[in-house]
């Protein structure tokens, strides 16, 4: 008998519906991924095609974590367990 999280996985991949559930349940944990620090002066607005875009309440925000771009995208995929997120783009909000 297969695990309901393999079941989920392997829906995932084939019925977009359940690409679009496991995406918004990775990023529904978005403070987990960043820390309190960083999820205290940012939000996610939206994730589209694989680009997460993220809200900062600051421009000195939006910089520091534009260097950190990579590395809050690793932490993302692999949250996700394989390459489903493609870019973060930071903006002001």
């Amino acid at each position: 008998m297969k695990r309901i999280g393999d079941v989920f996985e392997e829906l995932s991949k084939s019925v977009p519906l359940f690409s679009e559930i496991k995406v918004r349940l990775i990023v529904s944990e978005w403070r987990e991924i960043v820390g309190d620090l960083i999820a205290r002066h940012t939000k996610v607005k939206k994730v589209e095609n694989g680009v997460v875009y993220v809200l900062c309440d600051d421009p000195i925000w939006m910089s520091e974590l534009s260097l950190q771009k990579r590395k809050i995208l690793e932490k993302l995929n692999k949250k996700a367990g394989e390459n489903i997120f493609r870019d973060v783009v930071f903006r002001r909000g």
